[in-house]
Order: structure tokens, then sequence, then C-alpha cells
């Protein structure tokens, strides 16, 4: 007597050991309505090496009581989407780590470069508080190399004349250079937005946007995922 076969896919791996959930969906016609309708069952499954993934399409076979719930075993599996599932999975995994890596790598050399202009300010401006005292303490008399340090910073900070507003323009030129780059970026953000929305609205356009960067299938993606991938090509257009 040929033992009890079905067809199903496995719904739930890794909860129990040697334990899958498969679900099976068969037609089932309905007198009172007068059609067919689809019956689903969830059966545990016992999966003596553990080698099926979430996705699998796998036939079970029926098998002696390995314990209250479990009658069946898998026979073979079919369709091995789980592993492309679980191998896409440690990709993305791979390259979100790695996106991690360079935008803090970019961050930590951007940091880098402003504090070493905030430390190039700080010494120019101690070097200017010496520059004055040896003037007063030697009745405003300054040698060859403290006079081209003079000129240099003057140059360095567009400065005509020192008097006691100079400082002051001096300590403010970090601040409105902050200032300025996050205008940039808002500024950037605000076309970024405005070019996600007109993706959005548009089918033809965001499917052929995804293709020039690599996606190969974007029909198959749920709109929430092709947003996130839209946003992050234009993030990384606009560099930001």
């Amino acid at each position: 007597m040929a033992r009890q076969n079905f067809v199903g896919i496995v719904v739930s791996q890794g909860k129990m050991q040697k334990t899958v959930k498969v679900r099976v969906e068969r037609k089932v016609f309905n007198k009172r309505i007068n059609k067919e309708l689809l019956s689903r069952k969830d059966y545990l499954v016992h999966d003596e090496n553990e080698i099926s993934k979430e996705g699998d399409m796998v036939r079970i076979e029926a098998t002696r009581p390995l314990s209250k719930w479990k009658f069946f075993a898998i026979a073979e599996i079919l369709r091995n989407k789980g592993q492309q599932f679980a191998h896409f999975e440690s990709m993305a995994k791979t390259d979100v780590i790695k996106e991690e890596a360079q935008k803090s790598k970019e961050f930590l050399d951007k940091r880098s470069r402003q504090n070493e202009m905030d430390s190039n300010m700080i010494k120019d401006i101690r070097s200017l508080q010496m520059i004055f005292n040896q003037k007063r303490d030697s009745n405003n008399v300054l040698s060859t190399e403290q006079n081209k340090e003079l000129e240099r910073i003057k140059t360095k900070y567009s400065i005509e004349e020192f008097s006691p507003n100079s400082l002051k323009k001096l300590l403010n030129l970090n601040l409105m250079a902050i200032e300025s780059d996050l205008e940039t970026q808002k500024d950037k953000i605000d076309i970024i937005q405005k070019n996600l929305e007109i993706l959005l609205k548009d089918d033809i356009k965001s499917f052929n946007f995804l293709k020039e960067h690599g996606v190969e299938d974007p029909n198959t993606l749920q709109k929430n995922i092709r947003k996130n991938l839209i946003r992050k090509y234009l993030f990384k257009e606009m560099q930001l």
C-alpha cells in the first residue's frame, strides 16, 4: 500500500529541533455553494538533517508516529527557494555592513578634516595673540617673520586690517561654513524628495531607474521596498 504523500511549502523553520511546519493547499469542492475552494492545512514534519529552509517546496510522506503531532517526514525538496532566500539575505546583510562601514569612514574623515580646520584656526588665533603681545611689549616693532605671519593670516581669512572685530570675524568663519553646509544639505534633500515623488508616480520611470542601478526585476518588488531602494540610490547619486 502506497504511503500518503503531499506537496507543500515550508512556512516555519528553526523553531523546533528537526521539525518544520509545512503548509499544504488543496482544492475542495463545496457542494453547498457549488464551487471549488482552496483548503489549507499545516503539518509538523520531521526534517532529520535540518536542510529545508522557509520557502522551500517539499514533498512530505507519511511515516510512523514520531511524536504526538508528527506523522510525516520530508521525502524530497522539489524547489529549493528557501536556500536562495537565505543566500540573498546573507548577501544583503554583507552589503549593509559594507555600506555602513563606508559611511562611517566618510563621516570620520569629514570630522577629521573639520577638526584639523578648527585646530589650524586655533593655532592662527594663538599666533595672533603672541604677535600682538610682542608688538605691545616692543613698542609696535615686529620682526620680518612676524609681519609675514600677519600677512598670511590676512590672506587666509580675507581680513584687510586687524581691529577689535577681526577676531570676532575670524571666530565666526567656521560657524558660517557650517551653516552654509547645512543649507546645501537641506537643498539636496529637497531635490531628492521631489525626484522620489516623481518616480513613485510613474511606474515605468521607477522601473527604468531601478534597472539602471542593477535591480534585475523591479516588478516583483513590493511598493515600500521599491520606494526604499529608489531613495537609497537617489541619496547615493547626491553623495549624501
